[in-house]
């Protein structure tokens, strides 16, 4: 299946940009677009040929400037389609030293939602469009031929030739806007900074707008599409909250006079942070406050703060190459709970980066298949693959890591010296060990060589010996099998915090083993006090025996009984520990009261009931989890409290959907109720809707199914939208979930939330089959919408990952040996190996588990 990719897919180091000049005009009727840019190159050697990045976009002429009536043509311009370059041949070679080469060109406004692509909206009925810009990874060459890569940083001058009435948008404030011909105007923008060409965008169509000025004097603009400005209060207060914390701890000002946020009907990721526009889907920056969850309303912050953290870690100072992505991504994916912690205090924030951030990392990273944090990529399916969890998740994992290491304030001033250091400039991963060397006096290149150079982590495991406690390590998989294969003897430098109620001790773990020195008068141990370390934690049976106390009465804080949990659940998958030592220490956590405690109990008994469906087991574990899960509704209730956290509503949510997906009868007859006074218009509180919604699917038939697909189209809001098409896939009909897989790819359905609503079929165990087939049946389809290196394919193809049934890895295993997947090679193995795994499971462990619950 695996193609082989061209190894030099760089661009000449011998010529290189300092600014372009480029002018383009959008047609919004016809969906394409004109374009003449002028680029000043610097030429280190003599030279007749330049290469250029460029896809999908048809060059007319190219010539170099030699004075005011002097302009040598391109007498040859041939097309690499492969490696996604245009070159053009000169009659006579120029001399080192700085040329002007300028291009005319027009492309298309593609539907892909990559490169210079075309949105939809509608407006009472009426269907608009406007025009904007994804660039990144390397998608600018789609828009403009150009010196595609990170490193070759240059100024860029905009200009845009748009319909009178319509708002252009660039990185940029305009300074100029003239006449043009009849019913057109030109809007020229100011230089940008120096950046790289994945940074810029252009954004033209009709908007409307909410502003306010930073207590610094920026200007923030939150645009909407025509009628959702009253959604941008949200967003213009996060962001001028966010931008003021991170000047202040950043100690660096933001660079820019403007900062602008636009929300886009289709856009393929969540946001994209161009230098001061930066883009969102609607779902990641609109917020209505009689229609907007507390759960979305959480991560819409956490998103802006994201794309503002870039501003600095991405922007100003780049990687050199996207072999260092994570340079970005992991720092944007760890600084923004700084902010957030700050701005909303209430949230609990930090408990959230555990269960999300750090568990998204462990699960993907405990494969075989996974990849060092950083990894080499050539061509662009490549760099694709790598916008994973592994560069997110992972790195912001290691980041938080060193950051406890280092403490926070000699991590903060190393982070200021390396954005001072390398301010418009690119680095590698060594420029930024080398800042923290410097502030910390510690060996940090040595410490984190193995973290972000090789693939996986450690599970620490510890029992007592005469001398005291033994630590040990070796790499952890989710699988016996994947452990077999790999046969790796990775040792790492683990930074390992261990203590008791009132001690807190710390160890660098560098070797295979150690020796704690430590007295049966401390009580009881744990290991990763504070869950900051990148493992897992495996204790022996007495030492995890002595945990079970401080867990029930909760001497143990919240992070540390949600590791416990967390870690058996991964332990058992991994065949380290049977499935039944899990279930029995679950008795400890009757007196839970931590949101995040429950996410990881919920979580790892819905991937033991994936396991365990179809199988006699199957109605036990149900059981099991509504005598769990009801005295939590019972303390809760239905209805939100006068001044409850707001982890509360988000924990009430997902334990209404638990109960009701196990079949627990009073929680299914109230969300019927609640579901009727939605049908007759009363508003139900946003929190609880999605439960509700899921409640009415995995219950109901035809006339639930048909009342559900009616208030999708009818509705306008994204996130509602999200709420029903996310409760499509729990029907139970066979030929319910049939129609949902066939209506997800309709012209109802953005083709950005296609992929969400077939997978919610293929995450049920009764519509695993009806995923398979209709995904095989439309396979050139689906490559064609979301192939070569976007997201989406990849987690796609994961949907069957949890089925523990031998049949679905034959089959796929079958399918992927005749079918290509473009740049999602690596999802393709990853899924194969969790289905290997998880067949093993079950036959490893299904009579232990009839054992426990006869039992």
């Amino acid at each position: 299946m695996q193609k082989k990719k061209p190894n030099k897919v760089r661009l000449s180091s011998d010529v290189f940009p300092s600014k372009y000049d480029i002018a383009l005009r959008p047609d919004l009727e016809n969906f394409t677009f004109t374009g003449i840019e002028t680029i000043y190159l610097s030429l280190l050697k003599k030279t007749s040929t330049f290469t250029l990045h460029s896809k999908d976009i048809d060059i007319e002429t190219a010539n170099i400037s030699l004075g005011k009536d002097n302009k040598i043509f391109a007498k040859k311009i041939t097309y690499d389609q492969k490696a996604e370059t245009v070159t053009f041949i000169f009659p006579q070679s120029f001399p080192a030293g700085k040329i002007k080469l300028t291009i005319v060109f027009q492309g298309i406004l593609n539907d892909k939602m990559r490169g210079f692509y075309r949105s939809r909206y509608h407006i009472d009925g009426k269907e608009h469009h406007l025009a904007t810009t994804q660039f990144e990874a390397t998608d600018a060459r789609r828009a403009f031929p150009c010196f595609d890569e990170p490193a070759k940083k240059a100024v860029f001058n905009v200009s845009l030739t748009i319909p009178k009435g319509h708002v252009a948008i660039s990185n940029t404030l305009p300074v100029s806007v003239s006449e043009h011909e009849a019913g057109y105007e030109v809007v020229k923008f100011s230089p940008t900074p120096k950046m790289s060409t994945y940074l810029l965008a252009f954004i033209v169509g009709h908007f409307e707008y909410l502003e306010a000025e930073s207590k610094s004097g920026v200007l923030v603009r939150v645009f909407t599409t025509p009628g959702k400005k009253h959604q941008a209060g949200f967003a213009l207060e996060c962001t001028l909250k966010t931008l003021e914390f991170y000047e202040k701890y950043f100690d660096i000002p933001y660079p820019l006079p403007t900062l602008d946020m636009i929300a886009v009907p289709d856009f393929s990721s969540l946001a994209m942070e161009n230098w001061g526009a930066i883009t969102f889907r609607e779902i990641g920056l609109l917020v209505d406050e009689k229609n907007t969850s507390g759960s979305s309303k959480e991560m819409i912050a956490t998103v802006i703060a994201h794309e503002l953290a870039h501003q600095w870690f991405g922007n100003l100072v780049t990687m050199e190459w996207w072999t260092h992505l994570w340079l970005n991504e992991g720092f944007a994916s760890y600084i923004p709970y700084l902010a957030i912690e700050k701005i909303f205090p209430s949230w609990n924030i930090w408990e959230r980066f555990t269960t999300n951030t750090q568990n998204i990392a462990l699960r993907l990273d405990a494969l075989k298949n996974t990849h060092p944090i950083e990894v080499e990529v050539h061509h662009p399916d490549e760099i694709g693959e790598i916008f994973d969890d592994v560069s997110y998740s992972k790195g912001a994992s290691v980041i938080a890591m060193l950051a406890d290491y280092l403490g926070e304030e000699k991590f903060r001033d190393g982070l200021r010296y390396y954005l001072r250091k390398h301010s418009y400039k690119n680095t590698e991963t060594v420029h930024l060990w080398q800042a923290f060397e410097k502030v910390s006096k510690k060996p940090v290149e040595k410490l984190m060589k193995n973290w972000t150079g090789k693939e996986g982590y450690p599970v620490i495991q510890v029992e007592k010996n005469k001398n005291g406690i033994q630590i040990s390590q070796e790499r952890f998989f989710a699988s016996p099998i994947s452990k077999a294969k790999a046969k790796d003897k990775t040792i790492w430098q683990v930074p390992v915090t261990y203590g008791s109620e009132k001690i807190k001790e710390n160890i660098l773990l560098t070797g295979k083993k150690a020796v704690i020195p430590w007295s049966e008068k401390n009580g009881w141990l744990k290991v990763d006090l504070g869950e900051n370390g990148v493992f897992r934690t495996s204790y022996s049976p007495a030492l995890l025996e002595e945990l079970r106390a401080p867990v029930e009465n909760k001497k143990l804080p919240s992070y540390d009984r949600l590791g416990i949990v967390r870690d058996l659940f991964a332990l058992a998958e991994a065949g380290e520990i049977s499935a039944d030592q899990v279930l029995k220490f679950l008795n400890a956590y009757k007196n839970e009261d931590s949101y995040n405690v429950w996410v990881e109990i919920g979580r790892g008994l819905a991937q033991l009931e994936q396991i365990l469906s179809k199988t006699k087991n199957e109605r036990a574990l149900n059981d099991m989890i509504i005598s769990t899960f009801t005295p939590v509704l019972s303390r809760l209730g239905w209805d939100p409290k006068n001044g409850e956290p707001n982890t509360d509503s988000l924990l009430r949510s997902m334990v209404i959907y638990r109960l009701a997906r196990s079949g627990h009868e009073k929680t299914i007859r109230q969300a019927l109720s609640h579901w009727r006074a939605i049908q007759k218009g009363m508003q139900i509180h946003p929190d609880i809707r999605g439960a509700i919604y899921g409640a009415v699917a995995s219950t109901g038939g035809r006339k639930e199914y048909e009342a559900l697909i009616k208030m999708y189209k009818k509705e306008t809001m994204h996130e509602e939208q999200n709420r029903i098409g996310g409760a499509l896939g729990d029907f139970k009909d066979p030929k319910i979930l049939a129609d949902v897989c066939e209506f997800a790819v309709s012209e109802h359905v953005r083709t950005q939330d296609t992929p969400s609503i077939l997978s919610g079929v293929g995450m049920n165990p009764l519509g695993r089959d009806i995923w398979l087939g209709f995904t095989q049946k439309n396979w050139k389809m689906i490559v064609s919408r979301y192939g070569e290196g976007l997201h989406a394919l990849s987690r796609m193809i994961k949907a069957i990952s949890a089925s523990a049934e031998e049949k679905h890895l034959i089959s796929m295993r079958k399918f992927f040996g005749s079918h290509d997947a473009p740049g999602a090679e690596r999802a393709v193995e990853q899924l194969l190996e969790r289905l290997e795994g998880n067949v093993a499971w079950l036959k490893r462990d299904n009579k232990i588990i009839e054992k426990f619950f006869r039992n």
